[in-house]
């Protein structure tokens, strides 16, 4: 698995280009130039203007990665805090309606209690003799017995009628019990939904500021260098074989992965979960839900819950889990390719696997043969230096 690979080195590039890029129109000076790095004794270097912007940008670049990271990694936590306060007002609803089944029972049990206690109270007792000297006096022995069976099967009926009120009692009890926890825990679960869309929100409002206080020439500038940087990263990881021979799709990744791919261009939207469009989660999770096979819904919980595999045995079909906290996730193509759905205001589309700090793989097809493991570890596996970057 490869992990923590630093966000700066998403823009450690980005002074070195701009400064090419303004020698290459500088005029030519009349007489020779000093070399790159003279400068007179004594005499402080003027910090050159293509340095200053360039470290502006570079600037500019971490904020906006580090808000979006915390806009989507926000946006994950409340689809899981959401998706849960459901599963708690179902189970709330559900207690509740046992409980008042229960409530039913204890009624009807009542009910068929009194109406005992009235039939042995019109019917008396069997008199203070006992059942011997009653057979002797009796001119009919057989009625006698026939009263003593019908005072048998009355007893009989009673304790049930009592046992089954008491019962009846104890359930309610539980039941009752129950419904109270559960509308505790549905509750809760609100209050952490309602705490998670806030921060979201928050985290989505910067994004938006500092999107906006930027021109449009400087947005498309970063866009432009952090896409090359995740592509030389992955063809330095193909080189260095950290994907390794992971092996072909299996048939259900082949299914998930045409069906990620038919989404490609389709927004990005919070929550989304399609057809029209989907978050990053949503777009795994429905790719291999079209295969046959259930995941969980979030990143945090696809990266929790399914059988983790190191970096050089991905397979087509996989997924990439991305940052320290599983904000991002992406589904693997193969040849250092993902499909993912990036943020707000982009659509789904192809991206280098290093575009982001890399945690780690997970596989959801339990039926997917293993790769081979006897291969040596590939660079970066073990390590928090990966090389990426982000087309963020």
């Amino acid at each position: 698995m490869v992990r923590g690979i630093p966000r700066s080195w998403r823009v450690a590039a980005l002074p070195l280009a701009v400064a090419l890029l303004v020698t290459a129109v500088a005029p030519a000076a009349a007489d020779p130039e000093p070399p790159p790095h003279a400068v007179a004794v004594g005499a402080e270097p003027p910090p050159p203007e293509e340095v200053t912007a360039g470290s502006a940008l570079e600037e500019f670049g971490r904020d906006l990665a580090d808000a979006r990271h915390a806009a989507e990694s926000a946006e994950q936590r409340f689809t899981a805090a959401d998706l849960q306060l459901d599963r708690r007002k179902r189970e709330s609803a559900d207690a509740e309606a046992d409980a008042e089944r229960e409530r039913a029972r204890v009624v009807e049990a009542e009910l068929q209690a009194a109406r005992l206690v009235g039939e042995l109270y019109r019917n008396g007792s069997l008199g203070s003799l006992g059942p011997v000297a009653r057979l002797l006096l009796s001119g009919n022995p057989e009625e006698f017995f026939g009263r003593q069976w019908r005072a048998f099967e009355q007893t009989h009926t009673t304790a049930e009628v009592l046992g089954e009120l008491r019962e009846a009692r104890a359930r309610l009890v539980l039941a009752a019990d129950q419904a109270r926890q559960a509308e505790q825990a549905a509750a809760t679960a609100s209050q952490d939904a309602q705490r998670a869309l806030d921060t979201a929100r928050t985290a989505a409002d910067r994004t938006a500021r500092l999107l906006e206080s930027t021109p449009a020439d400087q947005l498309d500038l970063l866009e432009q260098l952090e896409r090359d940087r995740a592509d030389q990263a992955r063809e330095e990881m193909l080189a260095a074989g950290t994907f390794g021979p992971g092996g072909s799709a299996s048939e259900a990744g082949r299914q998930a992965i045409a069906y990620a791919l038919a989404q490609l261009g389709k927004p990005y939207r919070w929550g989304g979960t399609g057809p029209d469009a989907y978050d990053c989660s949503g777009l795994t999770s429905q790719a291999w839900q079209s295969a046959g096979v259930s995941i969980p819904r979030t990143s945090e919980e696809q990266w929790a819950a399914l059988k983790r595999i190191p970096l050089r045995e991905l397979r087509p079909g996989d997924l990439v889990v991305y940052d320290n906290d599983a904000g991002h996730v992406a589904l693997y193509l193969g040849g250092g390719t993902v499909v993912h759905a990036p943020h707000t205001g982009t659509v789904i589309k192809l991206a280098p696997v290093p575009m982001l700090p890399i945690l780690g793989a997970v596989r959801p097809d339990p039926q997917a043969p293993s790769a081979r493991t006897d291969e040596p570890p590939a660079p970066f596996a073990d390590t928090d230096e990966s090389p990426g970057s982000s087309d963020e």
